[in-house]
């Protein structure tokens, strides 16, 4: 309990808990969008969903998403990383086709029956590292003819990866502020933005329903590590009992205790 305290007090704003939380406030909500996207209008934003999961058909694995919204004819997923995962590369895609599923099972797009009136997609990673090692404080991405880049295939889907670690002169300087403040907790005396965030940090922290909450979701998640790790040990030791492996052999390799590997050779009608 003492380690889930500890890393409760030590939760920043790129924390994906913390950050979904705090970004639910359709005022700072819309302040983000503005700092990042400063030619479009986003206007008010309604309604926020976060920790969301979209699946809509059984062959369609679900999607969780931090922070899902929508101002105007725009849906904004932005998601807080704070580490680089296998499949970062793929992960864009997969969240822009269930935005684009759901968004074609709406039901003022079945009666309009035009692809014209689906809205345009923008999944946005906020990122504590640089993904792509180039300095940059944001790497936007959309659809270009390979042959002639002039040639934009103005599909509406529009993939943005954020970098804490930015040192370009590339962005705005209250995009800038917020980068620095989401990667290094740095605040700026003459921003009202960043200094509002950082007291909702403050504020979050001392939140006891969303701390027992964070505690519940730790304890879940380590559950289920621990019986990731237990289903693991226990096919390695099916597979050594089937070639026929000695039991200590079994005991070291699977750190399973005898009587378990004994109830798995029972169940496989094997003998020791």
């Amino acid at each position: 309990m003492e380690n889930l305290e500890q890393r409760w007090e030590s939760l920043t704003l790129a924390d994906d808990f913390l950050f979904g939380k705090i970004m639910s406030d359709p005022k700072l909500c819309a302040e983000m969008l503005r700092r990042i996207f400063p030619d479009l209008d986003i206007g008010e934003i309604k309604i926020i969903e976060t920790q969301k999961t979209l699946k809509h058909a059984l062959h369609i694995r679900g999607v969780r998403f931090d922070i899902l919204t929508t101002a105007a004819r725009n849906i904004f997923d932005i998601e807080a990383q704070n580490r680089k995962l296998k499949d970062w590369y793929k992960r864009p895609r997969a969240y822009q086709i269930v935005i684009g599923y759901d968004s074609l099972n709406k039901k003022s797009l079945k009666k309009s029956g035009s692809y014209e009136d689906l809205p345009n997609t923008y999944v946005i990673f906020i990122c504590t590292f640089d993904l792509f090692g180039k300095g940059r404080h944001i790497y936007s991405f959309r659809n270009f003819c390979a042959e002639d880049k002039e040639i934009e295939l103005n599909d509406g889907a529009y993939t943005i990866f954020l970098n804490t670690k930015g040192k370009l002169n590339d962005v705005s300087p209250g995009l800038k502020n917020f980068l620095n403040y989401v990667g290094n907790g740095k605040v700026v005396d003459n921003d009202s933005f960043v200094k509002i965030l950082d007291e909702k940090v403050t504020e979050a922290k001392n939140n006891t329903k969303w701390r027992n909450e964070y505690m519940l979701l730790l304890t879940r998640e380590d559950e289920k590590f621990a019986e990731g790790i237990q289903s693991a040990n226990e096919r390695v030791a099916a597979d050594m009992l089937r070639e026929s492996y000695p039991l200590k052999a079994i005991t070291k390799i699977s750190q399973l205790p005898e009587d378990e590997i004994l109830n798995i050779a029972a169940t496989l009608g094997l003998s020791v």
